[in-house]
């Protein structure tokens, strides 16, 4: 079988049996909630907003990576997908919390944001499948600095509109997390440099260590004052921005570094860690209550 319908047919069977799947989910749930004298609001896994916030930068990041002849689109979905689904989710996140309302209607929308997430995960496990290492692009004249500073304006706006959506940008500048960055940065960059390693190495690696760096003191600070609400706002939005500046570089390095540097990096890895420091996050400081909490059984 031709190896392009080879992946055709595998990205649609993926497709159609996650919908079968999320079909089946949503039946139960539209079973249960008839059942009820007071309906309680039905769980869209599909989300407009950080849908969009997930593919429109990807499709710019793409759209120039395939055009300069730097990636394969798979190259680029794979090393991109994760970091922009940190990056959505922890916007929103923080969006959410900002706004808070409706204690319920909060519960209902921390869930929704960790949807991001999803998304960009289906997108680096669509570009894995997918990836070429024998296929080399038609290189362009990449280097133009005129033609990268436009994409990166125009990624950055992007994100930035994503900002405004949910709450003001200047919001998301949070001092603390932006020190812990910088003195990692510092660590990284100018002290341990050896000539094995790239900048672009030492910075994805950097953002990994700064986003876990910035969760571990806002956990160790959130359980020390857990008692005291009004310490707790700065402190979730240090837990917060960690994961949201760490993914951030690490797209911005994904989408203007040259190949060879991005070949010296473990993408597969790095995704990973900035799952687990997301996950770890979530666990430790929104995890639902467990059924064992809600006496289910």
């Amino acid at each position: 079988m031709h190896t392009n319908v080879k992946t055709v047919l595998g990205i649609s069977l993926f497709f159609f049996f996650g919908f079968l799947a999320f079909s089946e989910l949503v039946g139960n749930y539209i079973d249960y909630i008839k059942t009820l004298d007071d309906p309680i609001p039905l769980l869209n896994y599909f989300k407009p907003e950080l849908f969009a916030f997930v593919f429109v930068p990807l499709l710019v990041a793409t759209g120039w990576r395939v055009w300069s002849g730097e990636s394969h689109w798979s190259l680029v979905w794979f090393h991109s997908g994760v970091p922009l689904g940190v990056l959505a989710s922890s916007i929103s996140l923080y969006g959410v919390l900002s706004n808070f309302g409706n204690l319920e209607q909060m519960r209902i929308s921390v869930g929704e944001s960790l949807l991001a997430v999803f998304y960009g995960g289906v997108v680096s496990f669509i570009g894995y499948l997918n990836l070429h290492a024998s296929e080399i692009p038609n290189k362009r004249n990449s280097h133009s600095k005129i033609t990268k500073f436009f994409v990166f304006l125009l990624n950055i706006l992007l994100i930035l509109g994503g900002m405004h959506y949910y709450v003001s940008v200047f919001a998301f500048i949070e001092p603390t997390t932006i020190c812990i960055f910088a003195a990692f940065a510092s660590g990284f960059i100018l002290v341990n440099r050896d000539g094995s390693k790239s900048i672009c190495h030492l910075l994805c690696e950097t953002m990994v260590i700064a986003s876990l760096a910035s969760v571990i003191i806002a956990l160790v600070s959130y359980t020390t004052y857990q008692g005291h609400p009004p310490l707790l706002g700065p402190i979730v939005a240090i837990g917060i921005m960690g994961p949201l500046y760490g993914s951030f570089v690490i797209f911005q390095c994904a989408t203007f570094f040259p190949e060879k540097n991005l070949r010296e990096i473990n993408f597969g890895q790095i995704n990973w860690h900035l799952l687990e420091i997301s996950g770890f996050w979530i666990l430790m400081c929104l995890a639902p209550m467990s059924v064992l909490e809600m006496s289910v059984f």
